[in-house]
């Protein structure tokens, strides 16, 4: 999942579970195995690459919040909790993304063939689980908009940079083996990108669109390939339509895998 879909999830899990006075640098954690790779040279192998039950020392327990990004990632990808790291990609996951993007494959394959460019099936089926990562957020805008969770998560950059970059810098190291210089310019980085207007700008159909074609390099100024891409990022917001459902069903797991929030 994507940035603020992981910032939503984890200020609805703090806040049902009450848990108050809280300082905004847990939210950088939660996002770090993302924020991370901003870094040419850091790849989401690496960042997601931690086994789940990583023992975490006292001093660097704000750990717990990068893991709790990474198991809302097990669901989506895999459907459960994984012990470790999967490396072997699997085009048949039972996760949410995946299971709901395979409806998006043929489509996916058709739009490829317009431009005749190759590609094959398992390539597809991850593209489409990443679309519906794309889109999932744009589906909750109403729920984002609501819980501020933009303004949230620009701020909690802004504070860990004035506050808290001893400590992130201390924790990211023990955690990645990631050097300060490297993790300063990420975070340098991050000030730039991630703002509220930065945010906002992303918050609708066509930057996915964008996203997804310099991802995947796909060049065309062919109109009927446009629209065909138009219609893949519209049958995927529809194919949302139980994202309650699953945030309800990943809180159930996460507690059930007895995560608990540190204020430490």
């Amino acid at each position: 999942m994507f940035m603020l879909t992981h910032t939503y999830f984890l200020q609805k899990y703090l806040g049902a579970a009450d848990v108050k006075n809280i300082d905004l640098d847990v939210y950088v954690y939660n996002i770090a195995p993302d924020l991370l790779t901003i870094h040419p040279q850091i790849s989401s192998n690496k960042t997601h690459k931690i086994r789940r039950s990583l023992q975490i020392p006292v001093q660097y327990s704000r750990s717990a919040y990068v893991m709790f990004h990474l198991l809302v990632d097990d669901l989506s990808h895999y459907g459960y909790i994984c012990s470790d790291f999967q490396e072997e990609f699997n085009s048949n996951s039972k996760g949410y993304s995946y299971v709901k993007g395979k409806h998006l494959i043929n489509s996916i394959l058709d739009l490829h063939k317009i431009i005749n460019k190759e590609i094959s099936y398992k390539e597809a089926a991850y593209q489409s689980h990443l679309i519906i990562e794309m889109i999932y957020d744009l589906v909750i805008l109403n729920q984002i908009n609501s819980f501020k969770t933009i303004d949230l998560l620009a701020e909690a950059i802004d504070f860990t940079l004035k506050n808290k970059m001893n400590e992130f810098v201390a924790t990211i190291n023990w955690l990645y083996d990631v050097e300060k210089n490297e993790i300063d310019e990420i975070m340098r980085r991050a000030s730039i990108y991630i703002t509220k207007e930065g945010l906002e700008r992303l918050m609708n159909i066509e930057s996915r669109i964008h996203l997804y074609k310099d991802k995947f390099g796909l060049k065309s100024n062919d109109q009927l390939f446009y629209d065909c891409l138009k219609n893949l990022f519209q049958q995927a917001r529809d194919l949302i339509d139980d994202d309650e459902l699953f945030f309800q069903e990943t809180i159930q797991t996460i507690k059930n895998y007895s995560w608990l929030p540190t204020s430490r």
